[in-house]
């Protein structure tokens, strides 16, 4: 981890396909809120009720322009996610009379690093090759109580679960920009995305309450579920569309985007009894928000 935070904070984030002549070098700060659907939702079980976290990312910025042709750019951000939610008294099942509620935490910290290299072939049109890094790290917490339809106490329940993605791979797309006059354009870039890494579920204890109306004493029982790691395989796509300014007789550049990443997520190397469990073979992720950046030219 001490490695993996010395690498971003050395690492700047970049700036975005406009079009730029004289420049060589250009660093800054970009930020936004996003909104992040995690993929181990549709793994149900333990993450089915899981609700899409919120939250600032945010990073330092750097590109490099070798010539009118040709740039290097490393975009990164990072920050924390979170959502809470509670779960009202309600029947547990079609075949059950016990009534369930429930308080919901989690927290995930994320870290993005996106690198590429670019050429333009037209004008306004360029195309690049890069390079994505993404570690998220995440602590889910709940509390879960049963009662039975006379409203006496059945069970209750309480996990903190700890789980970790790391992925990284190449990406390849397409860049196009346009100038206007007094120092305002416009930028989209698209890429697609293929990416292997792991999904580290951490050890962590599981306590389990059980009531019996017959009988004086509490059942207490305590699970330590094992440490598990599986390959992931994530293939998918990143959509950022931006409008900026940049004054005359002024080297500040300013940028207001939209950021869209999909990606489809398959676990690898499950046994046969592994994928019945899962009951999806294939899991989506989404995160999706508003940008801005500060940028200053060299």
């Amino acid at each position: 981890m001490k490695i993996r935070k010395t690498i971003f904070t050395l690492l700047l984030t970049a700036v975005f396909s406009m079009p730029v002549y004289a420049l060589d070098v250009i660093v800054g700060a970009k930020g936004g809120y996003f909104i992040w659907k995690p993929y181990f939702e549709d793994i149900g079980g333990f993450f089915e009720p899981i609700d899409q976290g919120t939250g600032v990312l945010y990073g330092p910025a750097a590109s490099i322009i070798f010539s009118r042709d040709i740039s290097l750019s490393i975009v990164g951000l990072t920050g924390k996610q979170s959502t809470y939610w509670s779960l009202d008294f309600e029947q547990e099942g079609n075949d059950s009379d016990d009534v369930r509620a429930a308080t919901y935490t989690w927290e995930s910290k994320r870290y993005d690093i996106d690198s590429a290299l670019s050429y333009r072939v037209l004008p306004y049109l360029k195309a690049f090759i890069g390079y994505k890094y993404q570690n998220i790290s995440s602590r889910m917490r709940y509390t879960e109580v049963r009662v039975d339809s006379t409203g006496q106490l059945r069970e209750i329940y309480h996990d903190n679960a700890e789980a970790e993605t790391m992925s990284h791979g190449p990406a390849f797309g397409l860049g196009y920009s346009l100038l206007f006059s007094q120092g305002f354009f416009t930028t989209i870039n698209a890429s697609g995305l293929y990416m292997t890494g792991n999904f580290h579920m951490k050890p962590a204890t599981r306590y389990d309450y059980y009531f019996d109306e017959n009988d004086p004493t509490t059942t207490f029982v305590t699970h330590l579920d094992p440490d598990n790691k599986v390959d992931i395989r994530q293939i998918g796509t990143n959509v950022e569309p931006s409008i900026g300014y940049m004054p005359d007789g002024s080297r500040l550049i300013f940028t207001l985007g939209f950021r869209y990443q999909w990606l489809s997520t398959k676990f690898k190397g499950l046994t046969e009894q592994e994928k019945q469990d899962m009951g999806t073979q294939t899991m989506h992720d989404y995160l999706y928000g508003v940008f801005v950046s500060v940028l200053y030219s060299f």
